[in-house]
Order: C-alpha cells, then sequence, then structure tokens
C-alpha cells in the first residue's frame, strides 16, 4: 500500500479483530497509548479510523461539532489537556454518537454519566470520571495532527482497544502492521495450545 493511500474497510476490520497487545508487537512496539486511559465499559472492542478532536481543558464546544463533522465509523480521540479534573465527555454526547454510527470515544480527560454510557453499549476510554461540568466557548480543533496517550495520533489513523488498553496504527503502516499481527496471532495461538497439551514452557520458548 503506497503511503498516501488509506486502509480499506477489510484492513480495518482485521486489525479490529486482533488483541491489542499483538497489534503492538507486530509493529514494533510501537503506538501504546498511556496506560492511565482505561475503557470505562468493560468487554467492548474499539476500532475505527481516527477523527482528531484538539480541546482546550474544561470546554467541550468542539467536540459538537466533532460530531457533526464525523463520519460514521469514525472514532473521536479527542486531546483537552490529559487531566482527570476536566470532563470532556457524557451522556448527550454519547447519545449523539450512537445515533450517527460513531465507533467510539477515547480522551485523556475525564468523563462523566457512567450508566448511560453503559447502558447504550458506547466503547469508550478516559484518564478518569470526574462530577464536573465543562464550559462552550473556544471552537477548539478538529481534523489536526495531536498527542495523544504519548502517541502521536494523524486524522485516518487506525485506533484499536481492547481491555489492555489503546493502541494506534499509522494509516500507512495499516496493510503492514493487519499483515504482521495476523501472523503473530497465530503464531501465539498455535504456541499455547502446545503448552495445554503439556509440553514444557520453556521448551515450547526455546528458552
Amino acid at each position: 500500500m503506497s503511503n498516501d493511500a488509506a486502509p480499506t474497510d477489510d484492513i480495518v476490520a482485521a486489525l479490529g479483530g486482533l488483541p491489542t497487545a499483538t497489534i503492538y508487537e507486530a509493529a514494533g512496539k510501537w503506538g501504546d497509548v498511556a496506560a492511565n486511559i482505561r475503557p470505562i465499559v468493560d468487554g467492548l472492542r474499539l476500532c475505527g479510523r481516527a477523527f482528531t478532536v484538539k480541546a482546550m481543558p474544561g470546554d467541550n464546544l468542539v467536540v459538537f461539532r466533532a460530531i457533526e463533522e464525523a463520519r460514521a465509523g469514525s472514532v473521536l480521540v479527542i486531546d483537552a489537556g490529559g487531566t482527570d479534573r476536566a470532563t470532556i465527555w457524557g451522556g448527550t454526547s454519547t447519545c449523539a454518537c450512537v445515533a450517527k454510527g460513531i465507533k467510539g470515544c477515547v480522551t485523556n480527560a475525564a468523563v462523566r454519566d457512567i450508566p448511560q454510557i453503559r447502558g447504550l453499549n458506547f466503547p469508550v476510554y478516559a484518564a478518569g470520571i470526574n462530577v464536573r461540568g465543562t464550559v462552550k466557548s473556544h471552537p477548539g480543533w478538529t481534523q489536526v495532527p495531536i498527542s495523544f496517550g504519548e502517541v502521536p495520533v494523524k486524522p485516518g489513523d487506525i485506533v484499536i482497544g481492547d481491555e489492555d488498553g489503546l493502541v494506534i496504527v499509522a494509516a500507512e503502516r495499516a496493510e503492514e502492521v493487519a499483515k504482521k499481527a495476523a501472523e503473530k496471532h497465530r503464531s501465539d495461538q498455535e504456541r499455547e495450545a502446545r503448552i495445554l497439551r503439556g509440553e514444557p514452557i520453556r521448551a515450547v520458548l526455546k528458552l
């Protein structure tokens, strides 16, 4: 795939079916989002193309514009200052995303309205939970390169999440990483099947 070609839906779907840890290893140990950004709803997987958002801490006006602009199937990636004392997301924004078909939201700030988010089975990853509301005054920015959880993210990069955490795959590497991750996943499954059959772990791992 050429560097300026967007990954196909099949490539995105392939990445979405693989463990984040496997993808991280296959990508050369790159793309792991900071561990403090955790899933709010357990048991949900997340995968889609990044729609990037940069908000002023404590101001979520740009989030509502992003929801209007983002295509169905996107994942909102919101850099809101990296603090769990500033809430950027809640029930209303979740309802709007569910109605539009947006796949999920990941943010380095806090979220609230957790029972509503869980009830809608909407994947949200956040740096914390807080009751604080926000102001709505700064226009913010959409579809710009951002730094998110110590990883650079561009519009269109692939965001994958499971209960282990989040990993970002650069769009221009998606095909390569998907192929390597699939091969590694098959190898890991074969190795673990041998261990379950009783082979010594040191022998299987060639230690």
